[in-house]
Formats: C-alpha cells, sequence, structure tokens
C-alpha cells in the first residue's frame, strides 16, 4: 500500500496539533495525478520537551526543508496565485538560513526523500519552487512512512527539519474503499509511524491557509477544479533539546516566529515530556491577594527557594474571604496563550473550595511566567489542607476538530475551504504514539495550608 504525503505552529498551543495523502494514477486512482509542475493552473486544482541533563541545548540551528511535490501539491504555488505558500516558506526558513549562510539542506518528497539539488539562493528565486521538484521521484505517489521514519531517523542534534505538506492521507486503492477504511488505516499508520521515536523526539503542526488553483484529488478517486483557499500544514521535527531551545530560547526567538507566518491559524505540539511539574511558588507579598499568611517555619528550615506550603493564616478582615497569588512556570509548555490563561484549562480541587479567579501572564523575578488567583469566600482554618492544581491535556484541540472532514468530494460546498480530510484521524494516531497512557493531565502541583 502505497502512502501520500501533500504539501502544506503558534506556537496557538500550544497544538499544535496533520493529515496524509497518498496518491494514485491516473487509471483509477486518488490524488496525486500525472501532471507535471509546469501544468495548466486553470484546469488544475501546534509543553516543550525538556532536554535530558547528559544533552546540552545546541549553540546553533539549522533547517532541513522537504517540500512535498506531487500532482496535488503543485497548485499552491500556480501561476496567478496570491503566493502565501511560498512566502511562508521563505519567511520560515530565511532566519535559518540568515544566521548561518549556507547551512539550509533541500530535499523533495514525493514516493522516496530525494535531495533537491540546488541552494537556498537558488529556491528564492525561482518563480514557482515545484519546478525545482520536476523529475524528482514519482509525483503520483508518496511513501508517507517512509518519509517520516527517515525525516526523523537523519535528525542530528542542533538540525530541525520542516515538512511543508496538506497532509491529506489516501492510497492507490481509495477509489474503492470506504472514507472509514481509509481514516482507520490513516490513524494506525500513523501510530505505528512515531510509537518508536516519541521518546526522543518531538512533532510541532502549524495550521494555515493558502491559495489553491488547480485540481484537487477528493478521497474517492476525480479531479477535480478549484480555484480558491485551502489549508496546508508545517510540520517541524527535532530532537528533543533541539526543540526546546527552539521554542524556548531568546536567542532563536527569530527562527519561531510562527504566527507572523502568512495565513497561519494554528497548531499543536506532540512531545514526550510527561510529570513534567513545573517552577510553582506561593507569592506572599502581592496587590491582589486577600488575607495574611507566611511561609511554613519547617519549610523555611529546609532553605527551600519556592513556597508550597504557608502557616498562621488569616482572613481578609473586610470580606473574610482568602486569594492567594501563585506564580506558576509555564513557559515548559507550548500551548497557545488563550489557553494557559483560561481557568477552564484547569482542574482545582480543595476541601475549602478554593477557585481560580483569574490567570495572569505574567513575568515574576522568582522566575514564573504566569500569575494565578486563587480565592475562596469562606476558609475554614485550621488543620492541614491541600490545594491541587492541574492543567488539563486535551485532544483534539478545537481547530483540529473544526477542520476535519470525511467528505471531500465536493468543492463548491461552503466549507471546502477550511477542511481537511481525515485530519483528525492522522493527527489522532500521533496523539496516541506520544501519549499512550492517555494521561488527561500535563501536571500536577500541590500548595500546603497549615
Amino acid at each position: 500500500m502505497r502512502i501520500l504525503w501533500l504539501r502544506t505552529f503558534y506556537f496557538s498551543a500550544l497544538s499544535a496539533s496533520v493529515l496524509l495523502l497518498t496518491q494514485c494514477n491516473n487509471d483509477g486512482g486518488r490524488k496525486r495525478g500525472n501532471q507535471g509542475v509546469e501544468s495548466d493552473p486553470v484546469t488544475e486544482t501546534a509543553s516543550v520537551t525538556e532536554a535530558p541533563a547528559d544533552k546540552p541545548a545546541p549553540k546553533n540551528l539549522k533547517a532541513k526543508l522537504y517540500l512535498e511535490a506531487s500532482g496535488s501539491m503543485f497548485p499552491y504555488d500556480a501561476a496567478g496565485s496570491t503566493g502565501e505558500f511560498d512566502e511562508a516558506l521563505q519567511n520560515l526558513l530565511t532566519p535559518f538560513e540568515a544566521q548561518k549562510p549556507g547551512s539550509t539542506e533541500l530535499f523533495v518528497v514525493n514516493d522516496n526523500v530525494y535531495p533537491m539539488g540546488v541552494n537556498f539562493q537558488q529556491l528564492v528565486e525561482q518563480p514557482n519552487v515545484f519546478t525545482l521538484a520536476k523529475d524528482k521521484g514519482d509525483s503520483r505517489h508518496t511513501d508517507f512512512s517512509l518519509i517520516f521514519k527517515t525525516i526523523l531517523s537523519d535528525l542530528k542534534e542542533g538540525e530541525v527539519g520542516v515538512l511543508f505538506s496538506d497532509l491529506i492521507y489516501s492510497t492507490e486503492s481509495t477509489a474503492a474503499q470506504s472514507s472509514a477504511k481509509i481514516l482507520a488505516d490513516v490513524e494506525t499508520l500513523m501510530q505505528t509511524t512515531f510509537a518508536g521515536k516519541t521518546k526522543d523526539k518531538s512533532l510541532l503542526i502549524l495550521k494555515l491557509s493558502g491559495a489553491f488553483k488547480g485540481t484537487y484529488y477528493p478521497h474517492n478517486g476525480g479531479g477535480k477544479p478549484y480555484n480558491g483557499s485551502r489549508p496546508y500544514y508545517i510540520a517541524l521535527m527535532a530532537n528533543n533539546a533541539t526543540m526546546k531551545a527552539l521554542l524556548s530560547d531568546e536567542k532563536f526567538e527569530s527562527l519561531a516566529r510562527f504566527k507572523d507566518l502568512p495565513g497561519f491559524e494554528s497548531f499543536h505540539y506532540f512531545t514526550s515530556a510527561s510529570d513534567n511539574v513545573p517552577f510553582y511558588t506561593i507569592l506572599l507579598k502581592d496587590a491582589e491577594q486577600a488575607g495574611q499568611f507566611e511561609q511554613s517555619r519547617q519549610e523555611r528550615k529546609e532553605s527551600k527557594e519556592a513556597i508550597h506550603t504557608i502557616e498562621n493564616i488569616e482572613a481578609d478582615r473586610k470580606t473574610r474571604g482568602l486569594t492567594l497569588a501563585v506564580g506558576v512556570d509555564l513557559g515548559g509548555f507550548y500551548l497557545p496563550d488563550s489557553y494557559k490563561t483560561d481557568p477552564k484549562s484547569y482542574e482545582i480541587e480543595s476541601d475549602e473550595g478554593f477557585k481560580i479567579q483569574k490567570i495572569v501572564a505574567e513575568k515574576g523575578p522568582e522566575g514564573y511566567t504566569h500569575k494565578f488567583l486563587l480565592t475562596t469566600a469562606e476558609p475554614q482554618g485550621g488543620g492541614k489542607r491541600e490545594i491541587t492544581l492541574r492543567l488539563k491535556r486535551k485532544f483534539p484541540p478545537s481547530w483540529i476538530t473544526q477542520t476535519t472532514t470525511q467528505d471531500d468530494s465536493n468543492p463548491k460546498s461552503d466549507d471546502f475551504s477550511e477542511k481537511t480530510f481525515g485530519i483528525l484521524n492522522f493527527t489522532r494516531g500521533i496523539e496516541k504514539a506520544y501519549n499512550p497512557q492517555q494521561a488527561n493531565t500535563y501536571f500536577t502541583i500541590t500548595l500546603n495550608l497549615h
């Protein structure tokens, strides 16, 4: 069974969160088509993983572009298009190249992985980027499993694999299969492809939208003309230490401005990080706190920099309530800002009925990135009590649910410009590989009241 990729972070959430495409021959198949790059465009239609202690962050980063060259990808850079695809490609790669000129490696992918045979300047100067991929491999088919395995296996520390694809999955026999069978296949395939790589590698998927002018090949075969906007994706892959550096090291900030890419919409991040308890501390003096308390004597004796336990607690004299300000470092979790600051993204347990009043992005000298205000109207007082806070791990994120479709056969449908066939199944297979225990939280932190 031959499998295809068609070309496609912020990263939203920070998945981030991808679809596969298999293409078939003109005599019965789905997807790619026999047309060449120069075909008539009118008739053709995203938590940052903690780096292991023995793997220091790389000093420099280089990009390795993997451009999926297939019949159904060509319309993203067709003559007369508005050029969002090519602009996003250049905007993403240029900061890498500017950091170290000549370092960017370029590849073409379809039925295998092939060197593009040109340098970065030649890529930029080419009016149609797919012209550079002409006569490389079989544009009718993409061996998707082979491509991912090759990219992941070839990545060295300091290298970032960048795959452009529309991530629509199909097989050579798609036309004879139900959509349910096709989607079950892609889910299994993605799970098995990534299963052996999740310990050391991380994946960031960016969703973008760009002009598409040419032939679109639905899952049940038969190319149809389409001229409009279509989703596509950028999959960034790297070793854990490299990905952490890319997403969180200030010196690489210019390389990770994914939200500024033309057509950027959302992202999903896949990582093996688990039980990654962030730094957190109760703030003893904050303008928004209500009530009085101090760090426990025992904790002070242990010389802990972070304050997790408080005592001598007194409710606010006016309201009789209690509000704690807690600083938490969420910098290690690559999630959308809106997700991090939404109280609904957390579970809170407390015998005294504490609730999350609000969360604000705020960097404090103690080392936190967000301030949580936890409040209760009637603190009980006396005895040992706990407040437990968990960050929910949700899959799929809403953008994947809203983007996925099981029927892409009608380019004239009102939502065709927003849908990708099977993106939910594709990404769910990856999620199963990265989260085999189906953990539903990213971390748990505990505050003690004495």
